[in-house]
């Protein structure tokens, strides 16, 4: 099984804004939460898109994959790193994986799908390191079927580390997929939505916020992310810009 992983590095910013003043002996960090509301956006972006290997990247993978499978009742296992590094930019990047497929055959035939893996990247001004755990029910694969139907979660958490301030910023990404419709021709997730909750850490401000929220799939290229209080923007999935 084979797959690429593009990393660009002007994606993977995250900017943390803060103040500090001190005295002999103490430092007191003013946090301003309007930081966190971008971040959070930015977080759900990348746990989202196809140039992060995010969630529809995700699925993209799985429906390409299931194609290969007949067997009933057989599971299937893969395993793989991916590694990248730029000398003149000194940045580095892995990817490790293990994925396991088992088809159900019955009268709805289905294929449960779950994966944990890793992700690091390494830049001057930046750094981090996700863990990702998935799981996943297809269905819609009978022939006459023109899309696959996906129902599941995926959770993504990690840290960020700011080269400048040597700040970690860490979070947590829940997110449940409701009915997300993926096309067999081009394995592109166009219709369904999700439910998540992401929940951020700034351990040197010693704050924590948590928003939830819900994301509707427009297109194959296009989500609209809704916050609980009502902030709405939109992703483009394809390259993680946003937009209100």
């Amino acid at each position: 099984m084979k797959f690429k992983i593009i990393v660009y590095s002007l994606l993977f910013g995250l900017f943390i804004g803060f103040q500090s003043c001190e005295d002999d002996d103490d430092e007191v960090i003013y946090f301003d939460r309007s930081y966190a509301s971008e971040d959070a956006e930015k977080i759900v972006a990348l746990s989202l898109s196809y140039s992060s290997y995010g969630m529809v990247a995700v699925m993209n993978q799985i429906s390409n994959e299931i194609q290969e499978i007949s067997e009933c009742d057989s599971i299937y296992e893969y395993q793989d790193t991916i590694q990248g590094e730029t000398d003149s930019e000194n940045i580095s990047y892995e990817y490790i994986y293990n994925e396991t497929y088992k088809l159900n055959c019955g009268t709805v035939d289905s294929v449960q799908f779950s994966s944990t893996a890793s992700q690091t990247f390494d830049a001057p001004r930046y750094s981090y390191d996700h863990e990702l755990a998935i799981d996943f029910d297809v269905t819609g694969l009978e022939n006459e079927s023109e899309s696959e139907t996906f129902n599941g979660l995926y959770n993504r958490t990690g840290w960020w580390e700011q080269g400048y301030y040597n700040q970690d910023y860490y979070f947590d990404f829940e997110c449940e997929v409701l009915d997300a419709a993926v096309d067999k021709e081009t394995d592109k997730i166009y219709a369904g939505t999700a439910e998540f909750t992401l929940v951020e850490s700034y351990r040197f401000a010693n704050v924590e916020f948590t928003y939830k929220g819900t994301v509707e799939f427009q297109s194959e290229d296009e989500a609209k992310v809704t916050f609980d209080n009502g902030d709405t923007f939109y992703i483009d999935l394809n390259n993680i810009s946003l937009a209100d």
